[in-house]
């Protein structure tokens, strides 16, 4: 009697091996150092959307060998064997330091900015340019740059300069506020680094009016000093000003009375703005399985059935031995 009962259990400890998570596949987190963005996203302004260059249309901002296209094109390449590449422009020709806020706080933009790696902002020159470009009209001059120096109102100057001063410090005065605003929105709706360009001065480029370069390096300088003095740990300057002084005439459209820049003005741009991607460097990870082996439950339970394959055994042996005496 006794015989029987025992040899059931020890069968039934083996049994019950295979029911038991026996093996694993071990995995674990990878990170992979690189020097440019897996992803990223451009937002602002014409500039940022490649405003006058062949192929742009206010509906795309693709089809353009503006920088960020530029980008685009040089890091899916870069990218192609590592983890691939997203650009994503949302760059509104037009848009103020206001509209580009109101966009940020509608949630549109909360996908992309999500998982992205690197946020490129051009901002601002829309809240300043328009107004100071109105005192050249003031002032007759044409879109060829040139004017009736003899027909100048010099009171009439004057009374401009005074009204379009006011109005110009009033402009950045919101854009000091506006930036401090974008700066925490896009904080709050992203992990990923933010750059912000500084605005290049178009109008340096009317070199024969002292009275207009003058002021324009002055409300540009002011406009550019807010930029570096408020990014702190916010965001990181990319300094488009400073590359393009003195070079209005050559990196601009600004000789057909249009500020924005040319083709080589956005290859420019686009070196500036991977120097500063490569100063910061960005990492991807991905997920690596090693060999198979026995999980913790695994090592016990065949740990359990090999002591009851040997108790098994030893029963069966002490059968035996009964059976024979």
């Amino acid at each position: 009697m006794i015989i029987r009962k025992m040899l059931p259990l020890c069968a039934a400890a083996v049994i019950s091996l295979p029911s038991i998570k026996l093996t694993e596949i071990p995995e674990k987190e990878v990170v992979h150092n690189i020097e440019v963005p897996p992803k990223m996203v451009f937002l602002g302004d014409s500039i940022a959307a490649g405003y006058g260059l062949e192929g742009y249309t206010s509906e795309d901002n693709y089809n353009c060998r503006s920088y960020s296209n530029i980008l685009k094109e040089k890091y899916t390449e870069e990218l192609k064997e590592e983890c691939g590449h997203e650009m994503v422009n949302k760059a509104v020709s037009g848009a103020t330091s206001q509209d580009l806020i109101d966009l940020l706080k509608s949630g549109k933009l909360d996908k992309d900015l999500k998982d992205c790696d690197a946020v490129v902002v051009s901002i601002g020159g829309n809240d300043l340019l328009g107004i100071m470009l109105g005192l050249l009209e003031k002032l007759g001059v044409s879109e060829s740059g040139t004017f009736d120096s003899g027909g100048l109102n010099i009171f009439a100057a004057a009374s401009a300069f005074l009204s379009m001063d006011g109005d110009v410090n009033a402009a950045l005065d919101g854009f000091e506020e506006n930036i401090k605003v974008i700066s925490e929105e896009l904080s709050k709706r992203t992990d990923g680094t933010v750059y912000i360009q500084t605005l290049y001065d178009p109008l340096e480029y009317f070199t024969n009016f002292s009275m207009v370069t003058d002021f324009s390096a002055e409300k540009i300088g002011r406009f550019n000093d807010i930029i570096r003095s408020n990014a702190a740990d916010s965001y990181t300057v990319i300094d488009v000003a400073s590359d393009f002084k003195g070079k209005a005439g050559k990196l601009t459209n600004i000789s057909n009375f249009d500020i924005h820049p040319n083709q080589e003005g956005h290859d420019l741009i686009a070196e500036e703005v991977d120097s500063a991607f490569r100063a910061t460097g960005f990492s991807y990870t991905t997920i690596e399985y090693g060999e198979k082996r026995l999980t913790n439950e695994g090592k016990k339970a065949v740990g359990g059935g090999i002591a009851g394959m040997g108790l098994l055994f030893v029963s069966g042996t002490w059968l035996l031995v009964r059976k024979k005496k």
